[in-house]
């Protein structure tokens, strides 16, 4: 992919230019021009320009030949047309000037430094109104009937023309020749019509303007009155029209206005017979062509198709004998590894089977431990019930004696507090008697009798 943009850069040529470059040289060029720098003189009709906007610091105005309809734009002053009205036959002075734009169009302009009036007026008011109307019509713009009908064509669609005749005239052979070819692929509906009566001229176009027509053809030789085509309720009728319009009116030599503001004009009748049957012709011969070098395209590209397929199917080929002979691999590595795994889920099942075996065997006895231990808790519990009623009845009778015992021990105090009493009476009469006698007998007396007492308080 990198190598493709360094092989068209490699086959372009040096001398390669953007169009703002090629458009600058040219500037360049003409600026440098001996007729730029000196002043020239140019003698024509002024015509002012209806669109000047008063916020603009030059006027852009007009002067035309006097003999053609050759105009030149004029760089002038306010203050320079003061004098100057439309239609002045004027020698203006002044240096040449262009402007580059950026569409590719070069405007020669003349930049006005001195005017002078030649003649007052040498053009009348009708000729200032059809002016009017011819700018119109550039403004908005001439359709392209050649466009039209080859497109027409080229689809296979017949386009439809309307054919506007004189009333009296006669159609000419080389016209007829010409139609008649050109029928094979185009629909002509004649109509007829005074040329010579600007309302029924006008009134006619009218009605034909909306009918859906491709192209309206005026149709009228040359002769007396042929002028009358040019009256300004006709040419502001055509100006208006949204169907395109061709005009073979008169003879090459006579110069009718209202050749100037149709979309096409045809240098006599036969002249647009011809065109008709050279339209039909040309675009024919363009669809062969173009359907030769369709096929031809069409041709090419199969076979590169074609040889792009093979090739593809080559690697495609080649891809699939190297996946095959992988895929063989994988697969003998597949199955070997298969006949691991089976191998070795035998090996594991037969130590399950034998684990579970084990198991089985541990279970039988963990359940036959279960058992006994079960039967060893349930005599345990019967021994604990037995003996926890043993203890209650043992622990009822000796809380039972507890009570005689310290109701004996009560009285015992009570005895012993008695026999205390008795003691040291005793011990003071035995006191005052070993006093007075001083014989041992009666201190053994006395403990005898003390044992005796301790005795009886003892197992009563």
């Amino acid at each position: 992919m990198p190598s493709t943009p360094q092989s068209q850069s490699a086959s372009l040529p040096t001398n390669l230019y953007k169009p703002s470059e090629l458009l600058g040289m040219f500037s360049a060029y003409l600026s440098q021009q001996a007729v730029n720098r000196k002043v020239i003189y140019i003698r024509g009709i002024y015509l002012r320009n209806t669109k000047h906007d008063p916020r603009w610091s030059y006027r852009y105005d007009v002067i035309r030949d006097e003999d053609t309809q050759a105009e030149l734009t004029l760089q002038i002053t306010e203050k320079q047309t003061e004098n100057l009205k439309d239609g002045n036959l004027v020698t203006v002075g002044g240096v040449l000037g262009r402007r580059v734009q950026n569409n590719g169009h070069i405007q020669l302009m003349l930049v006005v430094s001195r005017v002078e009036v030649m003649k007052e007026q040498v053009v009348d008011e009708d000729e200032l109104k059809r002016i009017e109307l011819r700018r119109k019509k550039a403004s908005i713009g001439f359709k392209n009937v050649d466009g039209i009908l080859e497109q027409k064509l080229f689809s296979d669609e017949r386009p439809k023309i309307a054919l506007v005749f004189a009333t009296t005239s006669i159609t000419m052979a080389d016209f007829n020749a010409g139609i008649n070819a050109a029928k094979s692929a185009i629909d002509f509906e004649e109509y007829r019509v005074n040329f010579s009566s600007p309302s029924d001229f006008t009134a006619l176009l009218e009605r034909l303007d909306p009918l859906g027509f491709d192209v309206i053809a005026l149709v009228r030789g040359g002769g007396t009155n042929v002028e009358t085509a040019d009256d300004l309720n006709v040419l502001e009728t055509i100006v208006g029209m949204s169907t395109p319009l061709i005009a073979a009116i008169g003879h090459v030599e006579e110069r009718l206005f209202i050749k100037q503001i149709v979309d096409k004009e045809a240098p006599t009748p036969n002249g647009l017979g011809q065109y008709f049957s050279e339209m039909v012709e040309s675009v024919s011969e363009k669809k062969t062509k173009s359907r030769a070098t369709l096929t031809e395209k069409i041709r090419k590209q199969f076979q590169e198709q074609l040889e792009a397929g093979n090739k593809q199917n080559k690697e495609l080929q080649d891809k699939l004998a190297k996946l095959t002979k992988n895929q063989e691999e994988s697969t003998k590595k597949h199955n070997e590894q298969v006949e691991k795994i089976n191998k070795l889920n035998q090996e594991l099942q037969n130590k399950l089977e034998a684990i579970n075996k084990t198991n089985e065997a541990a279970q039988k006895a963990n359940t036959e431990q279960l058992e006994k231990l079960q039967q060893q808790l349930k005599t345990q519990a019967e021994e604990s019930a037995k003996q926890s009623k043993q203890f209650n009845d043992n622990l009822k009778k000796m809380q039972e004696a507890n009570a005689q015992l310290n109701k004996s021990v009560q009285q015992l105090t009570i005895q012993k507090t008695g026999i205390e009493k008795k003691l040291r009476a005793t011990e003071k009469e035995l006191e005052e008697a070993n006093n007075k006698s001083g014989n041992e007998i009666w201190i053994i007396v006395a403990l005898v009798l003390l044992a005796v007492c301790f005795a009886l308080l003892i197992f009563r």
